[in-house]
């Protein structure tokens, strides 16, 4: 039965592999810099699952590397920060949760690559938010994040723009809030498909052939973070290019 579904989820082994090199390459990126998994998993993703999978599946995933961090980066974190945005981003849960449902599974793909390819697009020119910043906009931000975690898998956007525009936090402790702060937004976005009933075995059987890649990922992020630190400009400036094509090819295929 679990051989069965296996080969109806991967019709050839290339496939699983050239997923497989997606998730390395996911995972090594979010385990450097703290965000960026969901936003090279979900495009790819979503040209193999259906959304609500696609969603659970980038979750567990993420979830899973973050529970494997949270010693590195628990004191690190600014909780007054992690707090600040993450009330609004589960208020935002379910908002995502009714779109998924909602919206037609080939627009919900093409936005995910508009907003993947929009995020590289804008960090790429180098333009910054550099409006004001407070509980109106942390609440914003926050429940645009929820939303969009729950709906497509990737509810960095709004976050990278806010807070990586903030010349006062430094890139251990704004890594260390990313980590933090997607653990908490992606247990709650779990326990809300959970109720709704969306969390099903071919999402189960996805994750579980994806994980000792990603754990892997982990480990090669995490040293690399801590070896290049003098280099993460150069290294956020090829994962950017790199989100900037395959959002793209999302949009386009």
């Amino acid at each position: 039965m679990i051989v069965e579904l296996w080969h109806q989820l991967f019709p050839s082994v290339t496939v699983f592999l050239w997923l497989s090199l997606a998730v390395l390459i996911a995972g090594t990126i979010r385990s450097f810099t703290g965000f960026g998994g969901g936003l090279v998993l979900a495009p790819l993703f979503s040209l193999f699952m259906a959304p609500a999978d696609m969603v659970v599946v980038v979750l567990l995933l993420n979830f899973a590397i973050s529970v494997q961090t949270l010693p590195q980066t628990w004191s690190t974190t600014n909780w007054k920060m992690v707090w600040s945005v993450s009330i609004p981003a589960v208020l935002g849960i379910p908002i995502g949760v009714w779109l998924i449902e909602w919206l037609d599974p080939e627009v919900t793909r093409r936005f995910i690559g508009v907003i993947v390819a929009g995020l590289a697009a804008i960090m790429l020119i180098g333009w910054q938010y550099n409006g004001a910043r407070g509980r109106l906009q942390d609440w914003f931000v926050g429940l645009t994040s929820g939303a969009l975690t729950a709906m497509a898998g990737v509810g960095g956007p709004p976050l990278v723009l806010y807070f990586l525009s903030d010349k006062t936090i430094t890139p251990v402790v704004l890594r260390s809030f990313f980590m933090m702060f997607f653990a908490f937004i992606q247990l709650s976005a779990m326990a809300v498909f959970l109720y709704k009933d969306l969390i099903n075995t071919k999402q189960m059987l996805y994750s579980a052939s994806f994980m000792p890649v990603y754990f892997l990922s982990a480990v090669l992020g995490s040293y690399l973070f801590s070896r290049a630190l003098n280099r993460t400009a150069l290294i956020k400036r090829l994962s950017l290019w790199f989100l900037l094509v395959v959002g793209s090819v999302t949009i386009v295929i």
